[in-house]
């Protein structure tokens, strides 16, 4: 397979690298990096693909990198991150709220969309954290934050199974939001981290 980064062709540094595509998009991470820069896209015979297909291709003639500059991938997706904060928090709040007053709306629902949210959002914090090489230590009790809301989430769900509603609402509001206002100051660290890159 011919590979291009930005127009221009790459070329393994072994043969042992060129037929692992693993080892190949390992290569091209680690070259484009030192140049401050990641792949933005990836199209393998006109067809756009992510990194986890192009390391299970086992045909394909020609694959085009798209780079762009860490520092601009980085700050639109911690920006758009930032922008989601309110609106989870917000709906955590509501999620508690609507529990603890019994009020009719679609626990299943909310509680899915809340489940969804909160991973995207950790998700987003931890590859920008290792897109920018911030190490754990930099972000204070960051391991302990990700730890409290496994355990509150387990809790959660064994309550949810037991139809223990109140409980639910406790560990909403007690539990997750803590954790979540410690996940937005994250990211507004890493945010600070990759303006001051440009």
């Amino acid at each position: 397979m011919n590979i291009f980064i930005d127009g221009e062709p790459f070329y393994p540094s072994s043969p042992e690298v060129s037929r692992s595509k693993k080892r190949t998009l390992a290569e091209i991470d680690a070259q484009i990096y030192k140049k401050g820069l990641t792949y933005s896209t990836i199209t393998v015979d006109g067809v756009d693909i992510d990194d986890s297909a192009f390391v299970r291709l086992s045909k394909g003639r020609e694959a085009h990198f798209k780079t762009c500059k860490i520092s601009s991938l980085v700050i639109e997706s911690l920006q758009e991150a930032t922008e989601y904060i309110p609106r989870l928090i917000n709906g955590i709040k509501e999620i508690a709220s609507n529990l603890e007053s019994k009020e009719e709306f679609n626990m299943y629902e909310s509680m899915t969309n809340f489940s969804e949210g909160l991973g995207w959002l950790i998700n987003i914090m931890q590859k920008n954290q290792f897109l920018l090489k911030t190490p754990d230590s930099e972000l204070l009790e960051k391991e302990e934050t990700i730890t409290g809301l496994n355990k509150s989430l387990k809790k959660i769900s064994e309550c949810f199974e037991k139809e223990r509603i109140m409980e639910i609402a406790f560990h909403m509001r007690q539990g997750i939001l803590p954790e979540v206002i410690k996940i937005s100051a994250y990211i507004a660290q890493l945010l600070e981290t990759a303006k001051h890159m440009q």
